[in-house]
């Protein structure tokens, strides 16, 4: 297996730490509402629904009660927790332990707020798996970057291929219905978009191209000739999910795995430009002012 760089891994473990420190500060306001005691989803519900061996925050109850301090204050310590974690994991001080950290109190987060949970959630989750398992620390120019991005790139595929079969099961996805129920939602709808009912062929191409991007990822994707413009039309495709449903982490995760797992040449052939232009520019400025100090 021929070495890789760990610049992708690098940049994977960044991204991922990042945006879980802006989901944190998202969600700092509502931390009582989302995951304490009383909050959408009580700890007395959840702990009934989420299997008893799966990791919850209604297991702090019991550490409440003996220390008498509020369930919800524990919870907001465990926040604090994570959040260290992820700035652990942001600066790579201690990565591993800071990942197992940040992972396994995300999960008690998933599994006690889990009816104000979506696919960033999912995927934040196996990103910091990943991130436990994975050579995210960018010592050195190996094979095992090598497996860790083609485990990355088969996951891809396998979720895209899997999410596009699905919609192409049924007609929504066909007959525009999808497109149009999604932008109508007021939980998604950001835009006023009934002027699409006056043509229905638009939906329909914008389901359709949906259905092409995502069971065609595995064919576009590993041949490296269409390779940057799949690249470009995937993160075009979750560009439009936050800017028209305003799922904005949900399209951030899904645009750093892809980056990683694919896209990292293209944007190190466009980061290195401007870096050695920044180079160049201060260079010329030293220069110009030891040839004035020389006056």
């Amino acid at each position: 297996m021929k070495p890789t760089s760990s610049e992708p891994l690098v940049f994977f473990r960044i991204a991922v730490a990042s945006l879980g420190l802006i989901q944190g500060a998202w969600l700092a306001g509502n931390i009582s509402l989302l995951y304490g005691a009383d909050g959408l989803v009580p700890w007395s519900l959840s702990k009934e629904i989420v299997s008893p061996y799966m990791p919850q925050l209604s297991w702090l109850q019991p550490l409440a009660t003996a220390t008498g301090t509020g369930p919800d204050t524990w919870v907001y310590m465990l926040m604090g927790v994570y959040m260290l974690g992820l700035l652990g994991l942001l600066f790579g001080k201690f990565t591993r332990l800071s990942a197992i950290i940040a992972w396994a109190l995300q999960f008690m987060f998933i599994n006690t707020g889990f009816m104000a949970a979506y696919g960033v959630e999912t995927f934040m989750h196996i990103a910091l798996f990943y991130c436990i398992i994975m050579p995210v620390t960018g010592i050195k120019t190996n094979e095992w970057n090598t497996l860790a991005i083609r485990v990355l790139q088969i996951h891809l595929c396998l979720v895209y291929v899997s999410s596009g079969i699905e919609k192409a099961m049924g007609a929504q996805w066909w007959n525009g219905e999808a497109i149009w129920q999604t932008l109508m939602q007021g939980q998604f709808a950001r835009f006023d978009m009934h002027w699409m009912a006056q043509y229905p062929l638009l939906a329909k191409c914008i389901g359709w191209s949906t259905l092409i991007i995502e069971m065609g990822y595995p064919l576009y994707i590993w041949w490296p000739r269409s390779r940057p413009y799949g690249y470009l039309a995937v993160v075009l495709l979750h560009v439009s999910i936050a800017v028209f449903m305003g799922l904005q982490l949900f399209a951030a995760i899904m645009i750093i795995f892809n980056t990683a797992a694919f896209g990292w040449p293209y944007v190190r052939q466009a980061y290195i430009p401007l870096r050695e232009k920044r180079r160049l520019r201060r260079a010329g400025a030293i220069a110009t002012q030891a040839f004035w100090n020389m006056e």
